[in-house]
């Protein structure tokens, strides 16, 4: 449902707001062009602040510039702009990674399945 891109900018996020940049997120992940554009993304939605005299490439030379609870997943996919994958059933998987963020993306993933289901190609 959410897509690999979002995961990744949810995972650098949590990566600069917890301060914890060598586990939460592999390095790997992200070409070098990837994460600047990202880093970029999330600097324009002012989620994070470079740190003077930075540099701007690496995760941690950013600092949070707002709470983590002023955040919502509407930001980040407005900020990334990303999307929810809502054309397949949300696996145990998910559930297991997002809790109970799952249980609520899973009935919105639901409701737009039932309704995209109800829009037939002569609709179109």
């Amino acid at each position: 449902m959410i897509t690999p891109r979002t995961q990744t900018a949810i995972a650098v996020l949590k990566c600069i707001y917890a301060r914890d940049y060598g586990t939460c997120i592999k390095p790997c992940t992200l070409t070098e062009k990837e994460k600047q554009a990202l880093l970029l993304q999330l600097s324009i939605a002012k989620f994070i602040l470079l740190k003077d005299t930075e540099n701007p490439l690496e995760i941690q030379s950013y600092i949070p510039a707002r709470k983590a609870v002023e955040i919502s997943l509407l930001d980040i996919l407005e900020a990334t702009g990303e999307y929810l994958n809502c054309n397949r059933p949300i696996t145990e998987q998910f559930y297991a990674q997002y809790g109970r963020a799952a249980q609520k993306l899973g009935i919105i993933n639901q409701i737009a399945r039932i309704y995209l289901k109800e829009i037939t190609l002569t609709d179109l």
